[in-house]
Parts: C-alpha cells; sequence; structure tokens
C-alpha cells in the first residue's frame, strides 16, 4: 500500500482470536502493524467498546475479518469488499455505504467483488437460515461486526474473506461467545464433540480462509 493511501488508514480493525494472529504475523515488520486495533465478537460488545473508546468518530477505519456467505456466488476463501452493510433493526432493513474512494483503492489492489453484506445479532451457522437472510436482505456475505463500525465512525471499509459456503452446516457456536464478545474454549470443544463432522468442516473452512487472510494482508502492504 503506497505511503498516501497508508495514511488514509488511522486504524486497522479484527477480531480478537485467530483472525488478529494472521494479522499480526503478516504485518510483523510493516508500519501498518502499529494501526491494528482489536474488537470483540459481535455487534453490541463492539458497540459497548466504542461508546466507551477515545477514538474520534471522524477516524478512517479498514475493518479485515472473516464472513460466511450467503449465495452461491462466493464460496470459502474468496476475498470480498462491502460496498455497503445491513442491519435488520426490529425487522426494519437499515444500510450504511462504505468509503467509496478506499473501496476503489483496495479493490483494484486486491482485484475483488464489491458486495452487500449483512451484519447479524448472532452467529449463522444453519444452511437455511443463510437461505432465509439472503431472501430477507439480498446481501452476500455476513458477519457480526461491521454494521457497529459503520454505524459509528464516518469512513469505513470492509474486506471480508469468505470462512464458509452458503449450503454448509456448522457446529452452533453461538452459546461459547461470552456478553463480551469472546470465545470461550470449553465450549467451543463441547460444541465440537457434539457435533465432529461440522466441526471438522469449520475446521478446515477456517484453515483455508485464515491463509487466505493472511495472504491478503501481505498484498496490503506491499
Amino acid at each position: 500500500m503506497t505511503s498516501s493511501k497508508r495514511a488514509m488508514i488511522d486504524y486497522i480493525f479484527v477480531c480478537d482470536g485467530e483472525e488478529l494472529k494472521a494479522l499480526q504475523k503478516s504485518l510483523f515488520s510493516s508500519d501498518l502493524k502499529s494501526k491494528i486495533f482489536p474488537i470483540p465478537i459481535g455487534i453490541n460488545p463492539v458497540n459497548n467498546l466504542l461508546k466507551n473508546s477515545q477514538i474520534p468518530k471522524d477516524k478512517s477505519i479498514l475493518l479485515i475479518g472473516l464472513g460466511g456467505s450467503l449465495c452461491p456466488n462466493y464460496s470459502v476463501g474468496d476475498v470480498v469488499i462491502y460496498e455497503s452493510c445491513c442491519y435488520l433493526d426490529e425487522g426494519n432493513l437499515v444500510t450504511k455505504n462504505c468509503d467509496s474512494q478506499l473501496n476503489k483503492y483496495l479493490r483494484d489492489k486486491l482485484n475483488c467483488s464489491l458486495v452487500k453484506g449483512l451484519t447479524s445479532n448472532t452467529l449463522i451457522n444453519q444452511s437455511s437460515q443463510k437461505k432465509s437472510l439472503f431472501q430477507k436482505t439480498s446481501a452476500s456475505i455476513v458477519d457480526m461486526e461491521s454494521f457497529a463500525l459503520l454505524n459509528y465512525f464516518q469512513s469505513v471499509s470492509v474486506i471480508r474473506v469468505v470462512s464458509d459456503n452458503y449450503d454448509d452446516d456448522l457446529p452452533d457456536l453461538n452459546s461459547a461467545i461470552t456478553f463480551d464478545g469472546k470465545l470461550n474454549n470449553r465450549k467451543v470443544a463441547i460444541a465440537f464433540l457434539k457435533e465432529p463432522w461440522k466441526a471438522i468442516k469449520l475446521i478446515k473452512n477456517a484453515l483455508i480462509s485464515l491463509q487466505k487472510l493472511s495472504a491478503i494482508v501481505q498484498m496490503l502492504k506491499n
């Protein structure tokens, strides 16, 4: 990323955990590493973090992480940039647009598609849920954090690597996410033991998507 474009980005937000580790490893020797800001999992924990943070709302934010596919157009390992992100607020679909200027640069750099994203209050693990959400929102990718940032900051771009296909059924890890947006490893293990074949698929998908996440971060720092 050129110095002028780097200057546009004040913070790189990423969920704490494996996604954060992938970024830190890829940006080990880059000046971008100092811009990394870990966030919790989920829209409510992120909202709480932002309310208590000292980060001005006029800062420029790049959010990088994983997301689930809601349609057959995108599969595990694909990289997308959000043109906009929506949220179902008590049945009403609210949409926020991303930073078009930064999006254009990122798209040219990464050669990937612009899509409509969706932020969910819960982890979407069933293919039937994905189909329903796609029909309701026309969003291609689902995550749990993006809308919170778009609703708070004036300038946000979002890069997501697809971590599960639209027809993948995965273990239900919602009970393993704590109120403050962290993963309870013991509860994750219990969920994996209950549905081992789904757990194997999740792990395989994660290895592919995290490897791709590291690769695109390498592209951004050059």
